[in-house]
């Protein structure tokens, strides 16, 4: 397993539409799109790095919870307000880096990949593991 990068940063947002304004008007950050994750009831709105890259390791993901629906984000919000919600790194091969988890005994909230927003695959692991951070591991994939 090889980390590639930094994927993105999540930020759950109190006003969404707001945090996005922010990003596409002030920073000029390119959208590179919005996407229901049903499986976990949250709209994701993606921005990249100025160079326009939707590939970039500097995209900057808006979290919001699915209107009426309880999920994860609207938990988030409740307890913590916003901010930011999680670190995602980029991974080569998802099973892989699960499987060093494993390994090591490291906690995981995805005991298998799931897949994410923007054709992604992913696996979440435990704050308690990373001293609080909650990690998200993600592989592109391409199709």
């Amino acid at each position: 397993m090889k980390i590639l990068g930094i994927s993105h940063i999540g930020i759950a947002a109190k006003d969404p539409g707001r945090a996005a304004w922010f990003f596409k008007e002030v920073l000029d950050l390119p959208w590179h799109g919005d996407e229901l994750v049903k499986e976990q009831k949250t709209n994701t709105m993606m921005f990249g790095s100025a160079n326009g890259a939707a590939t970039s390791d500097s995209r900057l993901e808006i979290l919001e919870n699915e209107e009426g629906q309880d999920g994860p984000i609207k938990k988030y919000l409740e307890i913590r307000g916003g901010g930011i919600h999680h670190l995602a790194l980029q991974v080569d091969d998802i099973e892989l880096a699960i499987a060093k988890m494993k390994e090591h005994q490291i906690q995981m909230i995805d005991e298998v990949p799931r897949g994410g927003a923007h054709k992604t695959r992913i696996a979440f692991v435990h704050p308690r593991a990373t001293g609080g951070i909650l990690l998200e591991l993600v592989q592109e994939t391409h199709g």
